[in-house]
């Protein structure tokens, strides 16, 4: 028998209400607890706020969750629960407002530049299957790839493959493990720094002597993933604010590679607030997840940025074996 506490003397007394009462209380409950981290989100995600490392994680899912919330409205009116699925509406509505724009391409008109074919690729400790990156680079006729990870092995073997013929120019920072990176180029290089603050993995910058009349800045980005450990979120978040700034008076500037963070991350949509637009989401791609490990849901990591000087005309994403990360290939636009 169920018993209830006496609100007078404090006793324990048989609870008299019916059970299909008590059965109610608990699916309000039940159909409450996923609204509350919903709205949670939905909170963090439209303040700006990334929080701790957990919270950081589950702003990465922020597509993901808007889509579960749209089934939620769906199961708690099954259930008869009308003022929770009224607010789990709400909520998954208000993150459709930050989402639906990601696969809708700008139509502001394009520079009428030059223009330049990057592809950018994390080849996940050396070991992402060269030849593909190779054959990539040669088909979608790249002008400019910028790699993560890039280890000495993996540079000796791009070589083999034909890479060198390709894309001769080089600036790399190659290192065992995950450290290193590198930019290759059709067209000379001239190595440069933008980020003065030490960084967790190489992040290499070059000039790019382009054939027209405008050159362009470019820098492979390679940001500590916010999880594990909480100084990692702390270095993650201080890696992204040292990005460095468009140069309104010099040259057109990108920055591409792994970022480790989304769209619905704040730290990073302060980065695009300083100047920069998202070439994914220009181009009505950035739903179009680039990276995917074990059990995690595939998200959107990987990013091509440049300032809004520049225009994007085509965004790719192309699977690579051998590693987590997809290529993203991207066609820019520069002003005259």
């Amino acid at each position: 028998m169920a018993l209830r506490q006496s609100p007078t003397t404090g006793e324990h007394l048989p609870d008299e209400r019916p059970p299909g009462r008590r059965r109610r209380r608990w699916v309000t409950v039940l159909v409450l607890l996923p609204v509350l981290g919903l709205g949670v989100l939905a909170a963090l995600r439209l303040v700006g706020i990334d929080g701790n490392r957990f919270t950081v994680a589950a702003l990465a899912l922020t597509p993901y969750a808007g889509a579960a919330g749209v089934l939620w409205v769906i199961f708690a009116l099954l259930v008869g629960r009308r003022w929770p699925a009224m607010v789990a509406l709400v909520l998954s509505a208000s993150l459709g407002v930050v989402i639906t724009p990601r696969v809708l391409a700008d139509d502001d008109p394009l520079p009428d530049g030059q223009h330049v074919r990057l592809m950018s690729v994390n080849l996940r400790l050396g070991f992402a299957d060269l030849a593909t990156v190779v054959r990539l680079v040669r088909d979608a006729r790249v002008d400019v790839l910028v790699l993560q990870e890039l280890t000495p092995a993996a540079v000796t073997a791009l070589d083999q493959e034909g890479l060198a013929d390709l894309l001769p120019h080089r600036v790399l920072r190659p290192k065992p493990g995950g450290a290193g990176g590198g930019i290759l180029a059709a067209v000379p290089l001239r190595q440069i720094v933008l980020n003065q603050q030490p960084t967790s993995f190489e992040m290499p910058a070059a000039v790019l002597d382009l054939s027209g009349r405008q050159d362009i800045e470019v820098m492979s980005v390679h940001v500590m993933p916010p999880v594990g450990a909480e100084e990692n979120r702390v270095q993650w978040e201080r890696e992204l604010n040292a990005m460095p700034n468009p140069d309104a008076r010099g040259r057109p500037r990108v920055l591409a590679g792994d970022f480790n963070a989304t769209l619905d991350h704040g730290a990073f949509n302060r980065l695009l607030d300083r100047g920069y637009s998202d070439a994914a989401e220009s181009t009505g791609e950035a739903l179009r997840p680039t990276w995917q490990e074990n059990w995690v849901p595939p998200i959107t990591i990987d990013h091509v940025l440049y300032d809004r000087r520049v225009g994007a005309q085509v965004t790719a994403v192309y699977d690579v074996p051998g590693t987590d990360h997809n290529a993203v290939l991207t066609e820019l636009v520069l002003p005259r």
